[in-house]
């Protein structure tokens, strides 16, 4: 079977919210009020468009012309991911419609005339017994680790999961943070918050709580030379 090595690079979820009602930070702590703070992972499929992948979940890769190529992958803390036939990807920040595009990309260009591809996300992090699940936020961009993390209280905020992340990586642009949240009803919210304004001045009044399934989303500063 014939590998090929497909580079991709990580996109961030933030290029999929053109359509999402941009709010202040305090109109945005009462969106999807009537949701719990807490959530199973049971459901993460629904209501939640795009998907992107991160580290510690589980995803399935299928493929109609070869079963044997149909597996499942827990994504490692290094997102690279060895799919058979297709060579390794760094598949965070990745939508599953985006990977799919990529896997059918490679398998068609070296292995079949057609392939027919479905990527899934299957479960994120897992409660245990020391540690039950209050929820899941998704933490991705400029911080130390990116991923998804587990929120241990109903009053985790957005600068909790940035100190939960590693804090912010050495160019991050802390005071621009992007808050997305879905709610039930298909309707997607988006604020920005300045987390490194808060730290510095311990505004903590100012900081966001998030929900079950909240993504933070940390930039990067862009620098010109010109």
């Amino acid at each position: 079977m014939l590998k090929t090595m497909v580079m991709v690079s990580v996109v961030a979820l933030a290029c999929a919210c053109s359509d999402a009602i941009r709010v202040k930070p305090q109109v945005f702590r009462e969106v999807c009020k009537d949701a719990p703070i807490g959530g199973t992972t049971s459901d993460v499929s629904s209501n939640l468009q795009p998907q992107v992948i991160a580290a510690g979940m589980q995803i399935s890769v299928s493929v109609a012309e070869d079963s044997s190529l149909n597996r499942a992958y827990t994504i490692p803390f290094g997102c690279g991911v060895e799919f058979a036939g297709v060579g390794r990807i760094r598949v965070c920040g990745l939508t599953t419609d985006e990977l799919t595009a990529k896997i059918k990309a490679a398998l068609e260009r070296d292995f079949f005339q057609h392939a027919t591809v479905e990527v899934a996300i299957e479960s994120v992090l897992a409660s245990t017994p020391d540690r039950p699940q209050v929820g899941v936020v998704y933490v991705l961009g400029a911080v130390g680790r990116p991923g998804p993390m587990q929120i241990p209280e109903s009053d985790f905020t957005v600068t909790k999961s940035i100190i939960a992340a590693g804090g912010f990586s050495l160019f991050a642009k802390g005071n621009n943070v992007k808050v997305v949240r879905y709610c039930e009803d298909g309707r997607k919210y988006e604020t920005y918050i300045d987390v490194s304004g808060i730290m510095k001045n311990g505004d903590f009044e100012r900081d966001v709580p998030l929900r079950d399934k909240d993504w933070v989303i940390v930039p990067q500063k862009t620098f010109s030379f010109f």
